[in-house]
């Protein structure tokens, strides 16, 4: 089996954030997914946008991608959002085409079962421009939701089952071996007082290791501020490490 699987939105083109961020999350699965895929036997491409600035420009680019390759089916991973609240919400998958709705419906009720999260079911949208765009079978996963704490928590002790969920229900094979594991929590770094000189420094640095930042100025246009997206443990120890050599005030958001 020949599979596309991609990340939605993209590195400059963020989606929801609340006590996780999708971004962050989607490649993490994304990646955790392909691995399990290809342990399966399944011909896995695995895809992220980093470049697109517009979410016009993102779609177009996650979409092309997916065309520009030869495979059986499309998969985009998102993570939900509503509002904020403490109560369950649950995984749903989407689906536009007939040829897409068993396998939503098969991957919708592996996620719920590996994790325990509650199963919203396969849905039909008829207005995603990933599963409009797409010329093979496309589903569109969505996983949790980020503003649940109860989907969060779930998420955060369940992260390998649900990628094993997929793995398992998308290839029709058992994934072998596999150790139960939480997901690391990310953080999230705020920097403050920065000049036009630091704002330029840090977004360069940023840049370069590829991570997601931002600049932020408060009501009065002054004093700006960088704030990273979910970092990982190694990703936190050198962005600490980069900002105590500059004697950079920060502080750590959990």
């Amino acid at each position: 089996m020949d599979i596309v699987i991609s990340s939605g939105h993209g590195l400059y083109v963020r989606g929801a954030s609340s006590y996780i961020d999708e971004v962050n999350e989607a490649r993490k699965i994304v990646s955790q997914v392909a691995k399990y895929l290809k342990e399966c036997g399944c011909n896995v491409t695995e895809y992220h946008d980093n470049t697109s600035k517009t979410q016009k420009d993102n779609i177009n680019r996650i979409v092309t991608f997916h065309n520009s390759k030869e495979r059986d089916l499309d998969v985009s991973v998102h993570l939900n959002a509503a509002n904020k609240t403490d109560d369950p919400r649950g995984v749903e998958v989407l689906y536009v085409s007939e040829s897409g709705r068993a396998i939503a419906e098969k991957v919708a009720a592996a996620i719920a079962k590996a994790s325990g999260l509650k199963n919203r079911g396969a849905k039909k949208r008829t207005n995603l421009g990933f599963l409009n765009g797409t010329e093979e079978t496309a589903i569109l996963i969505e996983v949790c939701f980020v503003d649940s704490k109860a989907d969060v928590d779930i998420y955060n002790e369940k992260f390998n089952e649900i990628c094993v969920g997929i793995a398992e229900s998308i290839s029709g094979k058992q994934v072998k071996k596999v150790k139960a594991s939480k997901q690391t929590k990310s953080v999230q770094i705020k920097t403050g007082g920065l000049t036009p000189e630091m704002v330029e420094e840090v977004s360069k640095y940023f840049k370069q290791k590829g991570w997601w930042a931002e600049v932020q100025f408060t009501t009065d246009g002054k004093n700006p501020r960088a704030l990273t997206g979910g970092l990982s443990p190694v990703s936190r120890n050198e962005f600490e490490k980069w900002l105590k050599d500059r004697n950079w005030w920060y502080e750590i958001i959990k």
